[in-house]
């Protein structure tokens, strides 16, 4: 893999001192099942928390060399409002489907995504605002959201970032959020997420960060509640990455 960040990765997104490491973990969904999820881990402190901090970025030739002493499986991209990057994230979608896009932005760069079953297509554009479209199995990111990089472009060999406004604009009128769905349960839309759902999210944070453990089990107070309540709500919005709806979920749901 490291080949592939070396030679596969563009240039453009080289220049943009946003890269961190991913860590995969293997949990059990609330069903029982086995999964992977990536973690995102800082380069800087080789830890989870606080990874979509600008000050726990590192550049790409820095993540690079320090990837094989990580203990971390590879390389993730943050996308910021600094970058003029979008990532449109296929995973696992109906192959004609698939391909059309595909087809659509063959001019751009094209990965492979770590299960092998989906696609990351960057291009240069900008977009209302990030989702996931689970029902369609379209993901458009552009901002506060880490991208697993593989590197792994197979019969897709371009190494640069095209700029591609007027796909975007249609790909995002068709799997978009629509107006009227604005307030729907984030069952289907669910905005900048990197976790599949709530437990999850609680599992992995109480895991890997001891801290927010605490304060989730009520273990760790301060006797000031309402600074308790901030310091978790700040662990809440790093773990979910910031989607708003289900730290409102994980958050009012404690104790009852």
């Amino acid at each position: 893999m490291k080949s592939n960040y070396k030679y596969s990765v563009p240039g453009e997104m080289k220049k943009y001192k946003q890269w961190i490491y991913f860590k995969k973990i293997l949990i059990s969904d609330k069903h029982g099942e086995k999964k992977i999820i990536k973690l995102p881990v800082s380069p800087v402190t080789l830890e989870s928390k606080g990874w979509n901090n600008e000050d726990r970025w590192t550049n790409f030739d820095t993540a690079l060399e320090g990837l094989e002493r990580s203990d971390c499986h590879g390389l993730a991209f943050v996308l910021s409002e600094n970058d003029p990057f979008v990532c449109i994230d296929l995973d696992d979608i109906h192959e004609f489907k698939r391909d059309d896009i595909i087809d659509d932005f063959s001019l751009t760069y094209i990965e492979k995504s770590l299960s092998g079953k989906g696609y990351h297509i960057f291009v240069k554009g900008t977009i209302k605002k990030d989702f996931n479209n689970q029902d369609a199995k379209v993901e458009m990111y552009s901002k506060n959201k880490c991208i697993s990089i593989t590197g792994d472009c197979s019969y897709l060999s371009i190494s640069s970032v095209l700029e591609a406004q007027e796909k975007l604009d249609k790909y995002y009128e068709i799997y978009g959020p629509k107006e009227k769905e604005a307030n729907n349960d984030y069952a289907r839309y669910s905005y900048i997420s990197s976790v599949p759902d709530m437990n999850t999210v609680i599992d992995v944070m109480c895991r890997f960060n001891s801290k927010a453990k605490a304060l989730y089990e009520g273990s760790d107070l301060s006797g000031d509640a309402s600074k308790d309540d901030f310091r978790l709500l700040l662990y809440l919005n790093s773990f979910t990455n910031g989607n708003r709806q289900m730290i409102k979920d994980i958050f009012f749901a404690i104790g009852t």
